[in-house]
């Protein structure tokens, strides 16, 4: 039987969907899409007529939509918000989308990604509150596991195939990068601008393998941080003004307004100490939220676009959810609090069609401009 391989953050096997813990969020409160072959394999089971019945076709999403109840839940849940469908016929009768969410998968030819987005609660608790950093492992899967049959989702991968070979390799260096707790996270996120930049000239040049080699080694290499690094951090120059103008751009693109986070394009300069001392206290809630979003997404191979403009958006959407983080802890926020707001973020950033797009729009072309305009060294 063919086998196929995995790379995956270890939580994964800490994950259970249990839509009586997180009241069926995912199944309430949005169109659940149907694609067309679950929609037919519908139509031959006992009581057809009565499921189909509850959805209808969409020709732009080429699938059908769940038609929700009165109190906007699917209505396949039952009295302890579990799937219905899924309890009487198994877990082969689930849809693409239903069979995907909370996951998300990319296939890199010789090994598959997957790991959890922060939209579902129970992920983001197992995800975010915890001390140690997150792991990640190799594991295979038989063909009847792998993918559920063929209906979960696989995101694209917007990379030449000379990256593939060595994609791995590059992950586990930038996570390592993200996960040095000697330093505060925008230090961690200077020293990866500077990685990313060089792993550009590199791609860029045609060097080949050794070059790359060479610069995770350097990475690695106490003596590297101890002697390199310093400059490097010393040569950027971080830019208040302009980290508040750009924040404020942003919230009013997003949300017609900023007044609730930033009264003013001066607060954040004021809030500087507060906001540091915020970071710190949550510095490996935060940390958890990076190196998960840095995995999941394929940064910086995201978008079809440069590395420096994968980096910038990056860097940019991390720091409006520190931004918003920081704010709601002035109002004595718990750890409940915080993982209903990453949810919230989580999700517009997900499913919110112009999210990314301002961002894109916003973030200079330039990995050293954005560290200048988003980061601090000390």
């Amino acid at each position: 039987m063919k086998k196929f391989l995995y790379v995956q953050p270890k939580y994964i096997r800490e994950f259970k969907c249990d839509g009586a813990k997180c009241n069926a969020r995912c199944c309430r409160g949005w169109q659940i899409l149907i694609d067309k072959e679950t929609h037919a394999q519908y139509s031959q089971l006992d009581d057809a007529e009565k499921i189909l019945a509850l959805m209808k076709f969409n020709s732009e999403r080429d699938g059908y939509f769940v038609t929700l109840d009165e109190r906007n839940f699917c209505p396949f849940l039952n009295e302890n918000n579990l799937c219905r469908l899924q309890l009487k016929y198994g877990e082969h009768v689930l849809s693409e989308t239903c069979a995907t969410y909370p996951r998300r998968i990319y296939d890199f030819k010789k090994f598959i990604e997957r790991s959890l987005t922060l939209s579902c609660p129970v992920a983001a608790e197992i995800i975010l509150l915890r001390d140690a950093p997150l792991e990640f492992e190799l594991v295979e899967a038989s063909e009847a596991i792998h993918l559920c049959g063929g209906k979960t989702e696989i995101s694209p991968v917007y990379a030449d195939d000379d990256f593939f070979e060595k994609m791995f390799d590059i992950q586990v260096a930038a996570i390592s990068i993200l996960q040095r707790r000697t330093l505060t996270l925008d230090q961690r996120l200077i020293a990866l601008g500077f990685f990313l930049d060089k792993l550009d000239e590199i791609f860029s040049a045609g060097l080949g393998s050794e070059a790359l080699e060479k610069l995770i080694a350097a990475y690695e290499s106490e003596s590297f941080w101890a002697e390199q690094f310093p400059k490097m951090s010393a040569a950027v120059h971080f830019n208040a003004e302009k980290f508040s103008e750009l924040m404020l751009k942003v919230l009013v693109e997003l949300y017609g307004s900023s007044q609730r986070l930033i009264p003013n394009s001066s607060f954040l300069i004021e809030h500087a100490a507060a906001r540091k001392n915020f970071t710190a206290r949550r510095a490996t809630f935060l940390e958890n939220f990076l190196v998960n979003e840095f995995f999941m997404t394929v940064c910086p191979w995201k978008f079809e676009a440069s590395i420096a403009k994968n980096f910038g958006v990056f860097v940019a959407k991390y720091k409006l959810f520190e931004l918003m983080a920081f704010a709601a802890s002035q109002k004595n926020f718990n750890d409940k609090d915080l993982i209903e707001l990453t949810v919230w973020f989580t999700r517009q950033a997900d499913h919110e069609k112009q999210f990314s797009q301002i961002f894109l729009d916003a973030v200079p072309d330039d990995i050293f401009v954005t560290l200048e305009t988003f980061l601090e060294t000390t």
